[in-house]
């Protein structure tokens, strides 16, 4: 998804793409919000980097509507009927992957189609399905883990931090994947991700080879493709998060927690995340 995108607006900060390598599959083929939902979010991020955040929210919270009345769910395993941890559905996957393929393009297409909308087209005010605890000018999810990152281990994470805002109250606060789960996964991506221009059509070849013929175990061979390093450690992040929270998604966390009316919550979310996923990368 970011792939064609960064083609047609030009970036240059290949840092952003090495980023989302943890996306793919549902959030490291867990299965969970699809790597093209969660791809077109940064997009708009990216248009938006330096514009006020109302517009970004307007335009995320139209764009995930878009995608959930297209594909009917945002979650990748409702999507292609799959499950990427049990090894038959990943062989089916790779027989009917073109579902995912035109997916991609259908959310390239509505990306581009919600930004060159003129003004007053779409509605100034979006619809909220939860209520943030916090003030969001103060305090940001995902920003608040990728900041703690990036001092923890002195990187230079400001193109990420500028065009993540969109993950806000899990994507323009319509309560799905959780912003802190989203900051972890785009630290480890850039950590130990990789470029898709940069795998040789051979070596894509040879795992799908070696998919058909152990499934889901192809994911535990980290020489097989680059992107493994990454998916591999989100992957771990990912299921430590869901047995500490409960859930990736914001509506189920916010609603099963005694104190997630209090504004210190999701700022104990943040700490808790940054430190799993620091603990990844030390490893």
């Amino acid at each position: 998804m970011l792939l064609a995108t960064e083609r047609l607006l030009g970036l240059e900060d290949r840092q952003i793409l090495k980023a989302a390598t943890g996306l793919g599959g549902g959030i490291g083929h867990e299965g969970d919000t699809c790597g093209s939902l969660t791809g077109g979010i940064l997009s708009l991020g990216l248009f938006y980097q330096d514009d006020d955040c109302h517009s970004l929210y307007r335009d995320c919270a139209e764009y995930y509507r878009r995608f959930k009345m297209h594909s009917g769910s945002s979650k990748c395993k409702d999507i292609i009927g799959l499950k990427f941890t049990q090894g038959y559905d990943i062989r089916r996957f790779f027989l009917k992957g073109i579902i995912c393929l035109k997916l991609v393009f259908n959310s390239i297409e509505s990306v581009f189609d919600i930004i060159q909308m003129p003004d007053g087209v779409l509605p100034s005010e979006y619809r909220h399905q939860i209520r943030p605890p916090f003030d969001t000018g103060r305090f940001h999810c995902t920003s608040a883990v990728l900041s703690r990152i990036e001092s923890q281990l002195n990187l230079n994470l400001a193109s990420i931090l500028k065009i993540s805002q969109g993950f806000s109250g899990g994507i323009a606060f319509q309560g799905d994947i959780c912003g802190a789960l989203i900051g972890g996964v785009l630290a480890l991506g850039i950590t130990y991700g990789t470029e898709p221009r940069s795998t040789k059509p051979v070596r894509l070849l040879r795992t799908g080879l070696v998919a058909m013929q152990q499934g889901s175990k192809v994911f535990q061979h980290e020489e097989l493709h680059p992107s493994f390093r990454a998916s591999l450690r989100v992957s771990k992040l990912y299921r430590e998060f869901v047995s500490r929270f409960g859930s990736t998604d914001c509506t189920e966390i916010l609603s099963k927690a005694n104190e997630s009316k209090n504004s210190h919550f999701c700022e104990k979310i943040a700490r808790s995340t940054s430190d799993l996923t620091l603990d990844l990368i030390n490893a």
